[in-house]
């Protein structure tokens, strides 16, 4: 459902209903009514008293208010870890920037927004502040809505330029270039929206057959396992 949320392909506004749902998927209401209702405090749809759960109908002013807040909000994180970042951390945001990278030259755009949003939360997650991670979680989700219609379809590959721009800001443990450097990356990344959504619509049935169709692999027969209780393996579905 994450991944059909952020295809940008289904009508704004369209209702997701939980037994429409949960008949395509297989599960039980109940479940899917979870699913939905996770996903609607995670920013990924609408959860409209007494109409449901809808597809997010974004547009340019919200784009306008979630990248304002996003400029606040991320340029104060660069600011505040640039001077004690250490070389392992730097490590780290740079491998992520390095699979950014082969995504973009794999033309696997999803997985490159995947990894861009990523790279954002883990200087995030470098304040050790739990408040912090977690709103700017909810603005990443809302911002790849917004770049899923509206987004130019060389998006990623302008923003992994300006995420390397802003690894070596913080590298130079220069506080004021870090924000300045994220600050600038966001108000570009705004101004490449485009006026009108990039795709045509897709009926939501043919996206979640789609999905399942490509997700789901043949399982190997395995022994029964008296305890269904127990956890699942690591790589089962």
């Amino acid at each position: 459902m994450s991944r059909i949320l952020a295809s940008g392909v289904i009508a704004p506004g369209t209702k997701l209903a939980e037994q429409h749902l949960a008949d395509r998927f297989g599960i039980s209401r109940d479940r899917m009514r979870r699913i939905l209702h996770r996903l609607g405090h995670e920013g990924r749809l609408a959860l409209v008293p007494n109409r449901g759960a809808r597809v997010i109908d974004p547009g340019h002013a919200d784009a306008r208010i979630v990248y304002e807040a996003r400029r606040v909000l991320e340029g104060g994180i660069a600011f505040s870890i640039t001077e004690r970042i250490t070389p392992d951390e730097i490590e780290a945001l740079a491998s992520l920037h390095a699979q950014e990278r082969d995504a973009i030259e794999r033309g696997d755009d999803a997985a490159a927004m995947r990894l861009g949003g990523a790279l954002h939360l883990g200087l995030a997650e470098l304040t050790h502040n739990s408040l912090i991670v977690d709103t700017l979680r909810s603005m990443v989700h809302r911002t790849s809505t917004l770049l899923s219609y509206f987004g130019p379809r060389d998006g990623p590959a302008c923003s992994c330029r300006e995420h390397s721009s802003i690894i070596e800001a913080v590298t130079t443990r220069n506080p004021m270039r870090a924000r300045e450097a994220m600050c600038s990356h966001l108000s570009l990344v705004e101004t490449r929206l485009r006026m009108r959504p990039r795709c045509e619509t897709v009926d939501l049935d043919t996206l979640v057959r789609d999905e399942i169709a490509r997700t789901v692999r043949p399982v190997t027969a395995a022994p029964e396992r008296a305890d269904e209780d127990q956890p699942t393996p690591v790589g089962a579905t």
